[in-house]
């Protein structure tokens, strides 16, 4: 029997706006590598903690609100429910906007006295823009993703991109501007994809606050929040120490590492942008059977290819470092590698804290976050000291092995959950590590070989098959190319 996730219509849906995801990964990674090659490790470092604080701002104003208004939306009745969600959830968020900005304002000094030399005099300023600014844009995003309008958002996040990449390069080449003016840069690359987003949704806007639609938010969303600030602490408490206890060179060349795994999220954000509405819907629609179905073939497509994102970087972390940073940063190899692997487990997680959101446990999310952070913040007090940007890597990928075990929980007892399929690949990155560190492969050719042999051993253990083949071919509308065809014909037989 055919694989039930990637029937066509959920492929086609993904890499439409997958398509969008790739363009704003390469833009992402190109700006990156420029500002790497043109900033020194110290400016580079306080404009990425400048982001983290602005990321920071932007999870406190959410309430919530990002997840819980795309699923009121997808299931309103009538359009007169969805005027209502999207005015009271535009105007609950301006409002947080404007009351986080001013607590912030008057936290300047604990900011300057908690970080010193990482964050420099005059730049947390522009934090506070630049943060109205992601944090509608999100809201706006989350409205379209309820709407079912996946492509409008790919427009809106390339929007974003392409204007940040085309002012980077000029503020760079032509200009040679500083890193004050690059922030200025996001924050009117944001502003124009915000003014898209809003025109595109397809929902008469008003002013009006609804009672009764805002009670409903809150109730499903405020979990949600606790949740989403539990994770930024855990996904982020990694840079807050290193910026503490180390500088803004040391961040720079962590940041860095992390940015590969960070963009590459980038295609999985699509995926999950069109699996969380069609399995809720499938959820609540076709039963469990349908949904299980669904959710273990999602979890071992998404084990699988964020594992090969992880032999890739064992194999040739150090030399991608190189190659797109600079020599200066080729010591961040190891970080990137060990980044890459915690990323697997982290969109594995990830997946299945959505899952639970969708059946209706959004409260879960919280309880398993709060050991996820305490876990990470444990690990980075006592490894960073020991182990610098090392130990601030693997507290992070500590905090992400904790949650594993409690989301199994939680999820195996609302749906039937299958181990065995994510579970694979897993085990054979396990074995296949061993191997590379025993015999320590330094030429092309043989760390070829190794991943030829991971790749050929996932296809005779199932967890790639020929299903998920003719169907990634089928829904991404390329087995219309003649040569292309002829294989989804062949393998759809076979």
């Amino acid at each position: 029997m055919a694989s039930d996730l990637p029937n066509p219509r959920i492929v086609s849906s993904t890499m439409s706006l997958g398509a969008f995801g790739v363009l704003s990964m390469v833009l992402g990674l190109g700006g990156t590598v420029i500002m790497a090659h043109h900033y020194s490790a110290e400016e580079f470092g306080v404009f990425t903690l400048i982001l983290v604080l602005v990321s920071f701002l932007g999870q406190m104003s959410v309430l919530g609100l990002d997840l819980s208004v795309s699923k009121f939306i997808a299931g309103a009745k009538d359009e007169s429910n969805k005027e209502r969600f999207l005015s009271t959830a535009v105007i609950v968020r301006m409002g947080m906007v404007l009351l986080l900005s001013l607590l912030a304002w008057y936290g300047i000094p604990l900011l300057r006295m908690l970080f010193g030399t990482s964050l420099m005099p005059g730049f947390v300023v522009f934090v506070l823009p630049l943060f109205a600014m992601e944090s509608l844009r999100g809201l706006l995003k989350s409205i379209l993703q309820g709407c079912l309008l996946f492509s409008r958002i790919g427009i809106a996040d390339s929007i974003a991109s392409l204007i940040n990449f085309g002012l980077l390069v000029v503020l760079v080449y032509v200009l040679n501007g500083d890193i004050t003016w690059l922030i200025v840069a996001r924050f009117f690359s944001s502003f124009l994809a915000c003014v898209f987003a809003f025109t595109a949704i397809p929902i008469k806007k008003r002013i009006s606050f609804d009672v009764t639609s805002f009670k409903e938010l809150m109730k499903f969303g405020l979990p949600l929040q606790l949740n989403g600030i539990l994770n930024f602490i855990y996904s982020r408490i990694d840079t807050i120490m290193i910026a503490a206890l180390l500088g803004p060179a040391e961040i720079a060349l962590y940041e860095v590492a992390r940015k590969i795994p960070d963009y590459l999220r980038n295609l999985y954000e699509p995926f999950i942008s069109v699996y969380y509405p069609v399995f809720g819907k499938r959820y609540v629609l076709k039963g469990q059977q349908q949904a299980s179905r669904l959710l273990n073939d999602a979890l071992r497509f998404v084990a699988f290819v964020t594992i090969v994102g992880a032999v890739i970087a064992v194999l040739f972390g150090q030399e991608i470092m190189r190659l797109l940073f600079s020599e200066k940063y080729s010591a961040g190899g190891l970080i990137f590698a060990i980044l890459m692997i915690n990323q697997s487990i982290v969109l594995i997680n990830n997946l299945m804290g959505y899952s639970l959101v969708a059946v209706g446990d959004s409260d879960k999310p919280v309880i398993i976050n709060t050991f996820n952070t305490i876990a990470s913040w444990l690990g980075c007090v006592l490894l960073v000291p020991l182990y610098a940007l090392s130990g601030a890597a693997v507290a992070n990928t500590i905090g992400t092995l904790v949650a594993f075990p409690l989301n199994r929980h939680f999820l195996r007892k609302r749906i039937e959950l299958k181990d065995l399929p994510y579970l694979k690949p897993l085990f054979l990155f396990f074995l296949w590590s061993v191997l590379v560190l025993i015999i320590k492969p330094e030429l092309l050719l043989v760390k070829l070989a190794f991943l030829a042999a991971f790749l050929l051993a996932s296809v005779f253990l199932s967890i790639i098959t020929k299903d998920d083949v003719a169907l990634l071919l089928e829904g991404s509308g390329a087995s219309l190319w003649l040569p292309l065809k002829k294989l989804a014909m062949w393998v759809s037989k076979s």
